[in-house]
């Protein structure tokens, strides 16, 4: 079987240490080529971890034929215009959240992708990892009846004024950086959309982002409220309470490769924590998204 070819558009910090190695493990695909504005870091990189391909600019590497799929790890600023670019040259993308900057400009991407006929996803990893969709069958089997309301909690401690989270034009702060997950769950294991949506901010006085950020999300009959931070004691918990239940998913974000996840499920029966294999959940998604596209089914429904 012919490998997929990926190629990556960017150095970042996050490919090399979440990405990269977990996507050489898969024996479907070939990191193939990798782009960088810096000839001297993208050539570092290549030598580094053996890849064959390497660009000093990002539009080379979609112009490569031999590339298939598109890995978009680029400040949240740059999605956007390299999204289309490479939907123009026919690539399919998997792109790192935040998907863009807002609602409009996502619209305008998704429309965008769709009407040059190839497939876009937005890396929320956190989601092929088998303790979610433990908790998502649990909530879809009425396991704890209703859900009645969500609390996910995320933060960390960035104070570096030229680190890009912290830059108000890359689209920096916590709501953009890990805000976004908090967003998700709710809408992940519900299956629905707010109806409404309440927030109030705190912001730094010298970089102009978000620092502690809070929501409410209300679905009707359930609420999810969240807090992030990017200047707290480095802290993750989803907490799901039900009619007759209550799950608890310890760290449902940035979870360990190397050790067993664990998830803690409380109902009038008692209380039992559920432990999962290690796994890497960001090979699960890569493998996930290139299965999908040319195995011939749709993207993962998640």
């Amino acid at each position: 079987m012919k490998k997929i070819k990926i190629g990556i558009l960017g150095v970042s910090n996050h490919f090399i240490k979440r990405i990269i190695l977990p996507a050489s493990r898969i024996n479907t695909i070939e990191i193939y080529a990798i782009a960088s504005r810096s000839k001297a870091k993208v050539e570092a990189a290549a030598k580094l971890f053996n890849i064959p391909v390497c660009y000093d600019d990002y539009q080379s590497l979609l112009d490569d034929t031999n590339v298939d799929i598109v890995y978009i790890p680029l400040p949240n600023h740059l999605h956007a215009e390299w999204i289309k670019k490479a939907a123009d040259a026919g690539k399919h993308i998997l792109a790192e959240k935040p998907l863009c900057l807002d609602a409009q400009q996502a619209q305008e991407v998704i429309d965008y992708v769709q009407a040059k006929g190839v497939h876009l996803m937005e890396a929320f990893m956190y989601k092929f990892h088998p303790q979610w969709q433990f908790v998502r069958d649990i909530i879809r089997t009425n396991n704890i009846g209703k859900v009645t309301y969500i609390h996910s909690a995320f933060s960390y401690t960035n104070t570096s004024p030229t680190n890009i989270r912290n830059v108000k034009a890359y689209g920096g702060g916590g709501l953009m950086d890990i805000g976004c997950y908090a967003i998700s769950v709710p809408r992940f294991i519900l299956g629905e959309e707010p109806i409404r949506v309440v927030g109030n901010q705190l912001f730094h006085p010298e970089f102009g982002t978000d620092v502690m950020s809070t929501g409410i999300l209300d679905f009707g009959n359930c609420q999810a409220t969240f807090t992030v931070s990017t200047l707290s004691e480095a802290f993750q918990k989803v907490d799901i309470v039900a009619e007759s239940g209550v799950i608890t998913v310890h760290l449902p974000f940035n979870t360990y490769a190397d050790v067993k996840a664990k998830v803690t499920v409380k109902t009038a029966l008692g209380e039992r924590e559920v432990f999962f294999d290690a796994v890497d959940q960001y090979g699960l998604m890569i493998e996930a998204f290139v299965a999908s596209i040319y195995q011939g089914g749709s993207l993962p429904s998640l």
